[in-house]
């Protein structure tokens, strides 16, 4: 359960950074280099993105990672 609410924390966290920025899903994958579905996975907490594209992910939403993702 506590698991759960972690990554629902991290997702809220990741959603609410990219709208901020103004940035569609399709958008904030073509500035990682990744697909929207990869992006989506990631909101909705179907996905876990390795250590690189949470890097990438954080500096396109200029937020250091550790803001976005439990890391």
């Amino acid at each position: 359960m506590k698991k759960e609410k972690t990554a629902m924390a991290t997702n809220t966290r990741l959603k609410a950074a990219r709208v901020l920025k103004g940035l569609t899903q399709y958008q904030l994958a073509e500035r990682v280099g990744t697909r929207e579905i990869e992006i989506s996975r990631i909101e909705t907490g179907r996905a876990r993105p390795d250590a690189e594209r949470k890097r990438r992910i954080a500096e396109v939403l200029q937020k250091p990672a550790f803001e976005l993702f439990d890391c």
